[in-house]
Formats: C-alpha cells, sequence, structure tokens
C-alpha cells in the first residue's frame, strides 16, 4: 500500500471536522485614524485681531495719500486755530512789599527775680513791575501731561507710519521767526500764520475735552481743513476707545459657561493711536 493510500482516510477525517485554519483567521481591522493633512475635528475658530480694522482704515488712507500727491500735514494737537491772525497784549502791573524786622535782647535771672532788656527797629521794602501779557493764545489747555504727551505722540507715530509727510509745528515757527523782528517773534499767532504757509496742505487739529460719559473719559473734537482752499475736509468728535480684545468664554460656578468681553485697552498710546485711525477713515 503507497503513502498516500494510508494518509487518504486521515484527510477526509480532517474536511469533515470541520473549517480548516486558513478558513477560521480573520485579519483585525486597523485602528480609526484622521487622515494626514486634514484638519482636526471641531478646530476652534481663527482667532481675530482687535486692530485688524484700524489696519484696513491705515491702508485705504495710505492709497489715498499717495493718491492726492503725499500732501504735507500740520497738527495742531490741543490748540485751535483762532480767527486772530496777531496776539493781543495788554499792560500788566505788579507791585509787593515786604516788612523786616531786627532786634536784639539780654536776660537775667537770679533767685526770686529776672530783669530783661531788647532794642529793635524795623525796615520795609517795596517793588513794583510793569510788564506785556499776551491775552490772545490758541493753546487748548488739558489734564495730565503724561497722558497728553502719550496721546500726542501716537497720533504722530499713526500717521508716520501710513507714510504721511508730518510738518514739526515748532520747527517751522522757528524757521519763519527767523527774518521777523524781535517784538514780531514774540507774536505767537502771527508766525502760525506765516508757518501755515509754507506749502502746508492739511491742517489737523484736535482738542481734547474731559468728559465722564466718554469710555476714556475724554472727548476728541477733530477738524481737518484743506488750507489752500479754505475748506473743511472734516470735523468730527470720538473718545479715541481702542477696540476691545477678542471676548472669550469663562467657566462660572455651576451656570456652564459665558461670554465674556475682552479686557479694556485704553492706554495712552492706544488712544491716541484710534483718534488717528478715526481721523484716516474720514480722508479716504
Amino acid at each position: 500500500m503507497t503513502a498516500l493510500k494510508l494518509l487518504a482516510p486521515a484527510l477526509a477525517a480532517l474536511l469533515a471536522a470541520g473549517p480548516t485554519l486558513a478558513q477560521t483567521y480573520r485579519p483585525q481591522a486597523p485602528a480609526v485614524t484622521y487622515r494626514e493633512g486634514m484638519p482636526e475635528v471641531n478646530a476652534p475658530p481663527p482667532s481675530v485681531n482687535p486692530d485688524a480694522g484700524n489696519y484696513s482704515a491705515s491702508s485705504a488712507f495710505a492709497r489715498w495719500y499717495a493718491g492726492a500727491g503725499r500732501p504735507s500735514m500740520l497738527l495742531f494737537w490741543n490748540r485751535q486755530l483762532i480767527e486772530d491772525a496777531t496776539s493781543q497784549y495788554d499792560s500788566v502791573q505788579t507791585a509787593s512789599s515786604a516788612a523786616v524786622a531786627m532786634g536784639e535782647g539780654a536776660a537775667v535771672r537770679g533767685r526770686g527775680w529776672a530783669a530783661s532788656a531788647s532794642s529793635g527797629m524795623a525796615a520795609s521794602a517795596s517793588e513794583s513791575r510793569q510788564y506785556q501779557e499776551r491775552m490772545t493764545d490758541s493753546s487748548y489747555g488739558f489734564r495730565n501731561t503724561n497722558f497728553s504727551r502719550g496721546v500726542e505722540t501716537s497720533i504722530l507715530g499713526a500717521f508716520l507710519s501710513a507714510g504721511a509727510r508730518i510738518v514739526d509745528r515748532e520747527a517751522v515757527i522757528r524757521k519763519v521767526s527767523a527774518k521777523q523782528s524781535r517784538e514780531d517773534r514774540l507774536d505767537i499767532q502771527y508766525l502760525e500764520t506765516l508757518a501755515l504757509g509754507q506749502g502746508i496742505q492739511y491742517l489737523i487739529e484736535v482738542l481734547p475735552d474731559d468728559d465722564l460719559a466718554s469710555p476714556t473719559g475724554v472727548t476728541f473734537t477733530v477738524k481737518v481743513t484743506h488750507l489752500p482752499t479754505s475748506t473743511v475736509r472734516a470735523q468730527f468728535t470720538t473718545s479715541g476707545d481702542p477696540p476691545r480684545a477678542a471676548a472669550k468664554w469663562v467657566a462660572t460656578n455651576g451656570a456652564g459657561f459665558e461670554k465674556r468681553a475682552g479686557p479694556s485697552r485704553q492706554t495712552p498710546q492706544l488712544i491716541g493711536a484710534q483718534v488717528a485711525y478715526d481721523t484716516m477713515t474720514k480722508l479716504r
């Protein structure tokens, strides 16, 4: 009997017993994974830059400014262009007096008695002074000096960043005053009038007022004048309140989550920049 004939009964028995090992093997399904390069499920929305609107205003102003031939601008911060072209003066006279007492004395004290002696004199002096006081002044006056400087610096900085040609008021006044007499150099209104004729095309006046109802505590009155034609291009008021940071969802005790506004960004620098951006919006 051959070997094949001997194995035949055993093979028949295995087939009758059930499926083979190859038939019972089932490969396991791979673990669920995300495809590469695809975003996560429920990805958070992109963060919003609170200054995006201001940057857009600056870009629009820059395009308008370039198209207008890059005209020179002069900022009157905390000053206004009044109708008086020359300063008015008034004579003021003051008088002061002072009295001075001088003396010397001695005292002697003994058992049960005392004696003293003194002598003295008094002198007085008086002084009078007369001078000229300027009655006309275009300065507006404002509160805290550090706040004022921070706002002014940021207004100028925002315009400079947008490519504007800003003429310095003090520099142009000194330039025109060098050609004037000593008396005329004391006349600020006259010097400002001469300065405005030095090729300056736009005058920007920014006048701040304390205002308890304003979110920043200040209301700024802004006026933009086109000097060659003496026409007003814009006049408006603004609080200078910068955009708040993005709102956030905050967990509360037992109440789930609530959406809260972002923190305030009211620094003198950001307030000044906002005043500049609001002005740029009017000049597009």
